[in-house]
């Protein structure tokens, strides 16, 4: 059994919409994910659009979506 690492990622827009992604990845990724992921917190400021840019990262590296969850502040 592979073992997989874990990421839980928030992201929060001016307007006080706060997202929250969970997701796993297997281990030999890590460093090109991360990579990727610290460049998106500052382009994107739209929770759906993070969210969507987060998943396709995520799948490139043979990984999966977990939770997602969105709020109003």
């Amino acid at each position: 059994m592979q073992y997989w690492k874990e990421l839980h990622l928030t992201n929060q827009t001016i307007t006080g919409i706060s997202s929250s992604i969970n997701v796993v990845y297997p281990p030999e990724f890590e460093c090109n994910i991360l990579d990727e992921i610290r460049s998106l917190k500052t382009t994107y400021h739209c929770p759906q659009i993070f969210k969507r840019a987060v998943i396709s990262i995520i799948c490139a590296y043979d990984g999966r979506l977990v939770s997602f969850t969105q709020s109003n502040n």
